[in-house]
């Protein structure tokens, strides 16, 4: 061999051929048999597709192959997505896949690539575009159908979240040829009610064929195009739509987008909760600045002209001395009053205020009460007190009591 044509190795000219071949192949759709199927226990798939002329290796790694809504086998013929890569170490060609569907409804899947790459290159994808949702609405527009289980979802959700939501259903269909013009009527007849803060178009999960509504390209630009945000909430959470893409929300089933559309009563306590501390803190803060701020400044100026504090002070005293005065005039007053009450009791229960009224009392010479005739002899002397005076008598004889 010529020393002006040094040879490659193995490595190095298998290493031009994988350049080759996977810048040249970097996304292609295949149409083959399964065979030698093995779901391996890390989760990625290993198998061969073929026809009836060649076959060609494959891998699907756990991380694309959990989307997959049916169980590959072998001798089913399938329609994959993926690229073309070199394993190095044999020198083997082999098919990466990302996508893997029944291959009867390969067209619907190239239709929608075709669809999903034209819009995303017009930028109808690009997240700048996506309208944020208002914090609190008050009227969500919801398009689906009337009769099926994702309205009922997302009644029940709202109702149970967030009861101050006021819900306005435009029923349209969500399957066969009619329904993505009949969705597209449905938001354009929403945005013509006043107040209403956001749309929810959806519905519940099926087929590619039951959810093709929701690819179409009409639909994607009336979304892309309504004034008011809108939810896409189409299928269970593996299907994936034009109309999720092109939405300013995606969510995952019509329940979420129930539960992302508005706060729940208890979520808008606890934030006006939290508000309300943040405020009182805040204000809390802002007087004691301003407090420290007029007490250095009085301190400052106290200083500066010490004859202004004491003049402050003496009147601070004078008001003081008022104060006392007249409260210690306030307390006489009630002891006056309490003592003249007082005064009356004892006169009404005086033995004197009896006299006055025309009665008498004797005493014995010694000054004892008499209370019964026995008290004295006859002929003994006493005392009888009136309320005029008092003279002197003598007792000449005694009478029984009187029944």
């Amino acid at each position: 061999m010529s020393q002006s044509r040094p040879a490659l190795s193995v490595s190095e000219i298998t290493a031009q051929i994988k350049g080759q071949i996977e810048s040249q192949f970097s996304r292609v759709w295949i149409q083959g048999e399964i065979s030698n199927f093995k779901h391996h226990s890390s989760g990625h798939m290993y198998f061969t597709v073929k026809d009836a002329e060649a076959e060609l290796r494959c891998v699907m790694f756990r991380g694309f192959n959990q989307s997959i809504h049916f169980k590959p086998e072998d001798g089913m013929d399938v329609f994959l997505q993926g690229k073309i890569t070199v394993y190095e170490p044999r020198g083997q060609y082999q098919l990466m896949v990302q996508l893997m569907e029944p291959a009867g409804i390969g067209t619907l899947f190239l239709a929608f690539e075709a669809l999903k790459n034209q819009l995303q290159g017009e930028g109808l994808f690009d997240p700048f575009l996506k309208k944020p949702l208002p914090q609190l609405p008050k009227i969500i527009g919801i398009v689906t159908s009337q009769t099926g289980a994702a309205f009922q979802d997302m009644v029940n959700v709202l109702n149970r979240r967030a009861p101050y939501i006021e819900i306005v259903l435009r029923p349209a269909l969500v399957q066969g040829g009619e329904a993505a013009a009949d969705i597209v009527s449905g938001i354009q007849e929403l945005k013509q009610i006043p107040n209403v803060d956001v749309i929810i178009v959806g519905r519940g999960g099926g087929s590619l064929e039951d959810l093709w509504a929701f690819n179409e390209e009409q639909l994607a630009r009336a979304i892309h195009g309504c004034e008011i945000p809108i939810i896409s909430a189409v299928g269970h959470e593996t299907d994936v739509t034009i109309s999720d893409m092109v939405a300013d929300l995606r969510a995952p089933t019509p329940s979420a987008a129930a539960e992302l559309v508005a706060p729940s009563v208890d979520d808008i306590h606890g934030q006006i909760n939290h508000h309300r501390i943040q405020l009182d803190r805040s204000i809390k803060n802002q007087l004691n600045r301003i407090w420290q701020k007029i007490d250095n400044f009085s301190d400052r100026h106290a200083l500066q002209n010490p004859q202004q504090k004491l003049d402050r002070q003496k009147e601070k005293l004078s008001i003081l001395h008022h104060e006392l005065s007249m409260a210690m005039t306030h307390i006489v007053s009630l002891a006056k009053a309490k003592l003249k009450g007082f005064e009356k009791e004892l006169t009404v229960l005086s033995p004197f205020d009896i006299l006055h009224r025309g009665y008498s009392i004797g005493f014995t010479p010694d000054g004892r009460i008499i209370r019964k005739a026995d008290d004295l002899s006859e002929g003994d002397s006493f005392i009888l007190k009136t309320g005029d005076g008092e003279f002197e008598a003598k007792k000449k004889k005694s009478f029984g009591k009187e029944n």
